[in-house]
């Protein structure tokens, strides 16, 4: 099939489907990438199957095949399945071991309720799977017929039906890398100044500049003896087990206190992107993992990290960065809401530092606009989530 432009007229002979998406059609045909990708249940799907498949004929079907009974076990460490995290998340080479017993090269398989598209996935890479797990499968099943299979995917969110378009539709890899590579360049030299630290100034030889890792935050919590506050990093951490211990002392009176002993220390301050007045956790960073070169390094926050913290604070985000109540529920959303895990976590953005989030408003503003360098960076965002604030 080839590409073409899904019009309004189009998305109208789908809409009387269940789970029809409640979106405005002008963004529904924006998100589509059809035929192939569609924001909404495909109104191309009957012409696909007309093109690609085989009408069943009773009279003429020979189809047979013994139930797999093989165990299948795959990794979790391959690159399709690394690529973009997703709940519920199925290694590809898992499914191609069902499709090459079930399917002949050229059938369709259709998943619906398809996630990530990694059955999609699996049935291109039926063509040319690499040479390792080929010889591995063809030694464990015997004879296989290779050869692509047609997917027909679907799913009711929209978030899985992007990851799994973005998963199965080609790409001009020297575009893509070329495109991101700017991208990166751009945004190292607007915001390294975000990951810089100071080397040289607890003990190490030489002066410098580090490269900053990561950042460990500690909640600050009350004594509930004596009523002073104190960062539950420095009473819990124990440097040698690597573990936080279950009791520790009070630095201040020096009483014997577990953590629930403990009252939560608060602050009240004004959100800026919901200009709402939020009481949230107490936190601040205490270590930093960094690099000069090669070797690795930690050190506690010191003065000139301070103020990288202070000029961050006083950066003006955009505004881009989603800032609406968590599930639509605001402070009830979750399971466990009422046991104050997530306390003062109310809304999307509050799930990351601002030092990321600059970031982030900025690397989107780049990317929102090309589905290959948006899956890019939506990839990323589980992995830059803090906690709590």
């Amino acid at each position: 099939m080839e590409p073409r432009k899904i019009t309004k007229q189009d998305v109208d002979k789908v809409r009387h489907i269940e789970g029809f998406p409640k979106g405005t059609d002008e963004d529904i045909i924006a998100l589509s990438k059809a035929p192939f990708y569609t924001a909404c249940p495909n109104p191309f799907l009957a012409d696909f199957i007309r093109e690609n498949g085989t009408p069943y004929d009773e009279e003429t079907d020979d189809y047979q095949r013994e139930p797999f009974t093989a165990d299948v076990s795959e990794g979790k460490n391959d690159a399709f399945y690394m690529a973009h995290s997703y709940h519920t998340k199925v290694p590809h080479k898992a499914i191609m071991k069902y499709i090459l017993h079930y399917t002949e090269p050229g059938d369709i398989v259709y998943d619906g309720f398809c996630g990530t598209g990694m059955t999609g996935v699996a049935a291109q890479m039926c063509v040319s799977p690499d040479s390792d797990f080929k010889y591995a499968l063809e030694h464990e099943l015997g004879d296989i017929k290779w050869g692509g299979r047609k997917a027909v995917l679907s799913d009711l969110s929209p978030i899985a039906t992007f990851i799994a378009s973005s998963y199965n539709q080609h790409i001009n890899m020297t575009e893509f890398q070329m495109s991101a590579q700017s991208i990166l360049d751009d945004c190292h030299a607007k915001f390294d100044w975000l990951f810089e630290t100071q080397h040289g100034d607890n003990g190490f030889a030489g002066p410098g500049v580090g490269h900053v890792n990561y950042i460990v935050w500690s909640h600050l919590a009350l004594c509930p003896h004596c009523g002073k506050e104190f960062a539950l990093y420095d009473v819990m951490w124990n440097p040698e087990t690597k573990k936080m211990s279950e009791e520790f002392l009070c630095p201040q009176c020096n009483s014997r206190i577990k953590k629930n002993d403990c009252d939560k220390s608060v602050v009240t301050e004004m959100d800026e992107l919901t200009g709402e007045i939020r009481t949230c956790k107490k936190s601040q960073p205490v270590l930093i993992n960094y690099s000069v070169g090669k070797k690795r390094y930690e050190k506690r926050f010191d003065e000139s990290d301070w103020a990288v913290f202070e000029r961050i604070e006083k950066q003006k985000l955009s505004g881009t960065a989603p800032h609406i109540p968590m599930l639509h529920k605001g402070e009830t959303w979750g399971e466990t809401w009422r046991a104050g895990y997530h306390f003062g976590i109310t809304h999307v953005h509050h799930f990351y530092h601002k030092r990321s989030l600059l970031i982030l408003e900025y690397l989107y503003e780049r990317c929102k606009d090309n589905q290959r360098l948006l899956f890019w960076f939506t990839s990323c965002l589980p992995k830059l989530t803090c906690c709590a604030r």
